[in-house]
């Protein structure tokens, strides 16, 4: 069996960390014990809203060094697409356009190649087709990077149904007859925020997607209009052990990035990737001893209440306590705690 991908997707709605930050995360995820990172934000127009326009220079040269800072760390730099009008069909013009932006990406080295077809309306019925049609091109022109595929309908929860269309008939089949082999699908659970996983979830998703199964796990990200009113720092849990047995499990992370190392440590405990002493020293270097400590301490107010909530009640004593840290972490805190992640609807588009 290959190697399974484990570690972080960055595919979250509105913004997006910095280039340092993200560039640092290397050395992070690497001593998380993580393999696996894909560059994937909603909010880059070159991989979503305008993905027929080839990468600028200087964003192509960025890539490039992503994918070698997180290749000497010795962890997996990958990139997702999401062709945006997938759906409704390419012309002659989206093929030229595809071939052109994928010998961009295959000049940046990616360990593998992320088709991201989730949140996309679907008003046609041939959408499974115009899908299964891409991936089956896309391998053609690039057979040796492996394809992980995020199909429309990635759970079975019924709120895709409701944003974005019916689910055409017969389209798992069709899209899951186009995957080639070093392929896999990406799954977020019974839900698109899935609390729990289950065996039984994993079963029920196996039998209709097969065994090349990837969770896509959508905790600790917080980019909605509910959940940017919280911070998720609860380590990673109620996953069944079965998913050591999967293709994957890559964790969506906060736009926080350093916030998000204590709900992705999680996902290196139930991987069994690193002790908790290793996983401690990891998140003191980052956040810092203390800071790290009281985080911790304030986790289920911040889960359970909204920013709002905490401002009313709390606001004042958690203003009082933070002037004793000075950690880059309290600063990506405070702006959290001012509103600097504030829920736009203008991310969605």
């Amino acid at each position: 069996m290959p190697q399974p991908w484990i570690g972080v997707i960055e595919g979250f709605y509105g913004r997006e960390w910095c280039r340092s930050d993200r560039l640092a995360a290397a050395q992070w995820f690497a001593a998380l014990g993580f393999d696996t990172y894909i560059y994937a934000p909603k909010s880059d127009r070159y991989l979503r809203q305008e993905w027929r326009n080839p990468f600028s220079p200087d964003h192509l040269a960025f890539l490039s060094e992503q994918s070698a800072r997180y290749q000497a760390a010795g962890v997996r730099w990958g990139l997702g697409l999401s062709p945006s009008g997938i759906n409704a069909g390419l012309s002659k013009a989206d093929w030229h356009a595809l071939e052109t932006k994928l010998a961009q990406i295959a000049s940046c080295n990616p360990s593998c190649l992320a088709l991201l077809f989730d949140d996309m309306q679907v008003l046609s019925q041939h959408a499974a087709g115009y899908q299964a049609e891409l991936i089956e091109r896309v391998n053609a022109q690039y057979p040796a990077i492996p394809l992980l595929v995020c199909p429309t309908y990635y759970s079975e929860d019924p709120v895709l149904e409701r944003l974005f269309g019916a689910r055409p008939e017969g389209y798992i089949q069709t899209v899951k007859a186009a995957l080639p082999s070093n392929s896999s699908v990406f799954w977020t659970g019974p839900l698109v925020c899935s609390e729990q996983l289950t065996q039984h979830d994993i079963d029920r998703a196996q039998s209709l997607w097969g065994d090349a199964l990837v969770i896509w796990d959508n905790y600790p990200v917080n980019d909605g209009r509910e959940r940017s009113q919280h911070l998720y720092l609860k380590p990673l849990a109620h996953r069944s052990e079965g998913v050591s047995n999967l293709s994957g499990h890559l964790c969506n992370p906060m736009n926080q990035p350093r916030l998000s190392l204590l709900g992705l440590s999680g996902l290196s405990s139930l991987h069994d990737l690193r002790d908790r002493h290793q996983i401690k020293e990891v998140l003191d270097a980052v956040l810092g001893r203390d800071f790290s400590a009281w985080l911790y301490d304030w986790a289920e107010v911040f889960e359970s209440k909204t920013l709002n909530e905490i401002n009313r009640s709390e606001g004042a004593q958690i203003r009082r306590q933070l002037a004793q840290f000075k950690e880059p972490a309290v600063a990506e805190f405070r702006d959290w705690l001012e509103g600097g992640y504030a829920f736009d609807p203008a991310c969605l588009t």
